[in-house]
């Protein structure tokens, strides 16, 4: 048996601790009151309750903790409203629980985990803060550019922001430092001279001026005389007194077409609205997927076996001009919606096509036995899928492979570039089962900062590479 080892939890570790989060904990505290005074109030407050009671905590638990009492403070649990000048203004606009949840990811750097606990909150409650906080960009999306805006102002706002008050720093204290006492007054003290003034005394100020002028007519005489001897120099003057030809231009031929803004195919959304049946499928997108891998009935996850025929269908019989009318009235009816409406059906729209052809006939044939089951049957079984939590329901977007491991990734591929997200999903689905559990392990250990750079990497590697480099990474 070996001796119980003390406590690292001594004065000097916990004032270490407070010292190491002054600068977050003051951007963060700032931004969250609306105001730098209730701010310095709140953090001297959490710097002395800390301190005695640090002890009672492991160490792996003092951030959550430190962070859950700051964010418990009067001030910052009811704000006031924000001043002018106040730092991250976009974030401070926000309302107070949302407004935390942002703060507690881009300044305090926290994992989602240890975020939830310090708002006292569960980790999906969390993250729909999040998503539900940031704006939405035209098409009704989350705009992650506005969250990378908001997270290189914070990056500015740390390179600009002064060193936090040592009145703020648990145990810190603060003393003037005594300089020693110049006896001789100060009427008396010789003035200060420059090494050119002790040498010669009776020099003045501009007593080599002339000889600078000199050595800069010398220069620019010399590079003129480069110029006008260097090929290229002669060059440029003999193009400088060319005589230049003017000449008109033959007339310009017909345009071969010009545009027409009443062409249905150049509406923006016209491959949603020219396949009404196909969209129909899309607003229950996750609920299929989720009984195609739940379901109680065995055929309802079957992969479909057969031929898929990938060449357009043609409609026997459809009228043109009909077809044409009913296009036009479902533009009128698209255009009256809501935005966020359209942007909403939008987003399934696309999930549904990013769908392999095989999930799509799954998902058409499990959709028509939905439709027979009783009402209550279906309140019950969506109730059931309802019951999980957001990650896991949002997760079945991706359609029945993905969705049913998504809640073990989710963190690592939550917030993706656009430009990144098909090279992302055609990666994932072809990834195997220990590829599945190597990126669960990463997703667990990989910090929040270091995700993007961690799938650009990965994307950046040949598909025979990508199962090694995994496993290096993990080995780290």
């Amino acid at each position: 048996m070996t001796a119980p080892s003390a406590p690292v939890s001594s004065p000097p570790a916990i004032a270490a601790f407070v010292r190491g989060v002054g600068q977050r904990a003051r951007l963060l505290a700032t931004v969250q009151a609306g105001a730098s005074k209730p701010a310095e109030q709140a953090l001297a407050a959490v710097a002395r309750v800390f301190a005695t009671e640090a002890g009672q905590w492991p160490i792996a638990q003092w951030p959550q903790q430190y962070w859950r009492l700051l964010l418990a403070t009067p001030h910052l649990r009811h704000p006031g409203p924000s001043e002018p000048g106040v730092p991250l203004p976009g974030i401070a606009r926000l309302p107070p629980v949302q407004r935390a949840a942002f703060l507690l990811q881009l300044v305090a750097e926290l994992d989602d985990a240890t975020a939830a606990t310090a708002l006292g909150t569960s980790v999906g409650t969390y993250q729909d803060a999040i998503r539900d906080g940031l704006p939405r960009d035209a098409l009704g999306q989350p705009d992650l550019d506005v969250w990378r805006a908001w997270r290189s102002a914070v990056q500015r706002a740390f390179a600009t922001a002064e060193p936090a008050p040592a009145t703020l720093v648990a145990g810190a204290r603060t003393e003037p430092v005594a300089r020693p006492a110049d006896s001789t007054p100060a009427k008396n003290r010789p003035a200060k001279m420059t090494l050119a003034d002790d040498a010669n005394p009776e020099a003045g100020p501009h007593r080599h001026v002339h000889w600078l002028w000199l050595g800069v007519v010398i220069c620019v005489l010399a590079f003129a005389t480069t110029f006008f001897l260097h090929p290229a120099g002669r060059a440029v003057i003999e193009r400088w007194t060319a005589t230049i030809q003017v000449e008109p231009l033959p007339a310009a031929d017909a345009p071969k077409a010009r545009f027409d803004a009443g062409d249905a195919a150049l509406y923006p959304d016209h491959a949603l609205l020219a396949a009404p049946e196909e969209a129909a499928h899309t607003s229950q997108l996750a609920l299929l997927s989720w009984l195609a891998v739940n379901s109680e009935d065995p055929r309802a996850a079957d992969v479909v076996r057969l031929p898929v025929i990938l060449a357009p269908v043609v409609r026997a019989g459809m009228d043109p001009a009909r077809e044409a009318a009913g296009l036009a009235a479902r533009q009128r009816q698209w255009d009256a919606l809501p935005a966020r409406v359209r942007g909403l059906r939008r987003g399934q729209w696309q999930a549904w096509r990013a769908l392999t052809a095989l999930e799509r006939i799954q998902l058409r044939r499990l959709e028509q036995r939905w439709r027979a089951l009783d009402p209550q049957e279906q309140q019950i079984l969506r109730e059931r899928f309802l019951a999980q939590p957001s990650d896991a329901r949002n997760g079945w977007w991706l359609g029945p492979a993905l969705g049913r491991d998504w809640p073990r990734i989710h963190a690592l591929f939550a917030l993706v570039d656009a430009a990144e997200r098909d090279a992302l999903l055609q990666l994932l689905r072809q990834t195997d089962t220990e590829g599945w559990d190597v990126l669960a392990r990463l997703a667990q250990i990989t910090p929040p900062e270091a995700r993007a750079q961690l799938r650009t990497e990965l994307l950046a590697q040949a598909p025979s590479q990508r199962g090694a480099w995994l496993r290096a990474q993990l080995a780290r």
